[in-house]
């Protein structure tokens, strides 16, 4: 897939380019991203899940198309404008997992269900319907616009708080003559990064409990749900076993990071799945016996959990500290190696979805190669 620039266009095909790259670089191994896909795609088919991934980790129209030639059966997307990038890239079946509230968001909003039958939304308020509803009446669109009820499962983000909300609104959304209630959207974003197995499906139990009696009052108020959608990547070898979801909306098992490797996913395997990603950084000044400085700082990783861990291209024990906007330290161990100014080392990033969100295109390699680069058209805002 081309691009418009990248200084690292003309290292295509060239062997053992990944480490001669203009830097700091996003880093994608093919290779691993694709046995990712097929082990998310596999499990979900032994679960009987659906699998709809979450497309905020990776904003790239090319891996949504690849999640979907595996088995997807769509892509969920946080903003409003990633949904737009999907949309018109023709990816189908775009789920909007935040709610989309102002009125100029909203205005988008419809503009995205004229052109696709297949979008779906969610909402977490009376007033957020009522708003969807009036616009979706206006615009006159011949198919109704779907909409899942967002359940606050404990993160208290986004989500209707409690059984008689969300019932209340699906009621609501089913008498809208320009809506149609979907179904129901839980997503525990606060249990995904617990590290113990047993503690995390402790965890789950709890709130898939709470979401069972709503999807029973559903059922029994005649509301039954076509959907229920939720989960991630640190519970996806839970949520099956809860029953309540119908599909899953896992995201970072793609790339996996700092925070997901710390965590034992599943109790025969606690990593089943392999980094994918990283940054690569080059080495500007090496005149400390303690550290040696690169090129990766606050501007290239994101900030809101661990460091960065390094992946190849450094001494043993060496370990990542923040040195500024632009450099970071790879401070050393025991090692007596040192650096040369001028190396490049792999970095394992810390969260990727915000990290992702940095760069405008993901250099893919196979080995040492660099083979594409693909444009990550989904970052930035609005």
């Amino acid at each position: 897939m081309p691009v418009d620039y990248s200084p690292n266009q003309g290292l295509i095909g060239v062997p053992g380019s990944r480490w001669r790259l203009n830097t700091p670089a996003l880093v994608l191994d093919l290779d691993a991203l694709e046995r990712n896909i097929d082990a998310m795609a596999a499990h979900c088919r032994t679960t009987g899940q659906a699998l709809r991934p979450h497309a905020k980790s990776h904003k790239c129209t090319e891996i949504a198309r690849r999640q979907k030639a595996a088995g997807a059966l769509g892509t969920c997307c946080a903003t409003i404008r990633e949904a737009e990038v999907m949309v018109g890239a023709g990816v189908d079946g775009v789920l909007i997992t935040s709610p989309v509230s102002s009125d100029p968001k909203i205005d988008r909003l419809m503009a995205l269900h004229a052109a696709n039958a297949t979008l779906m939304v969610a909402s977490d308020t009376p007033e957020n319907v009522t708003a969807l509803e009036a616009a979706a009446k206006a615009r006159s669109v011949d198919h109704p616009l779907s909409v899942v009820v967002d359940f606050d499962v404990g993160t208290h983000r986004t989500g209707a708080d409690g059984q008689e909300a969300v019932i209340a609104l699906a009621r609501q959304i089913d008498a809208a003559d320009a809506l149609r209630f979907a179904g129901v959207q839980a997503y525990y974003g606060h249990i995904q990064h617990i590290e113990a197995y047993d503690e995390r499906k402790a965890a789950v139990a709890q709130e898939a409990a709470r979401l069972k009696a709503v999807v029973a009052a559903l059922n029994e108020a005649g509301l039954a749900p076509d959907i229920v959608t939720g989960g991630g990547t640190g519970t996806h070898d839970i949520d099956h076993r809860e029953a309540v979801f119908s599909e899953l909306q896992a995201g970072s098992y793609l790339f996996t990071d700092v925070q997901y490797n710390v965590c034992a996913l599943t109790p025969d395997k606690p990593r089943p799945f392999e980094p994918s990603l990283f940054v690569h950084a080059s080495v500007v000044n090496n005149v400390h016996d303690s550290h040696a400085i690169i090129d990766a700082g606050l501007k290239s990783f994101a900030t809101d959990g661990p460091a960065p861990e390094f992946a190849a291209g450094t001494p043993i024990g060496a370990t990542y500290r923040f040195f500024g906007d632009e450099h970071g330290a790879v401070v050393y161990g025991d090692a007596n190696e040192r650096l040369d100014v001028g190396a490049q080392v792999a970095c394992v990033v810390p969260h990727c979805d915000p990290t992702v969100n940095l760069y405008d295109v993901y250099h893919c390699v196979r080995g040492d190669t660099l083979v594409e680069i693909w444009p990550i058209e989904a970052r930035g805002n609005p």
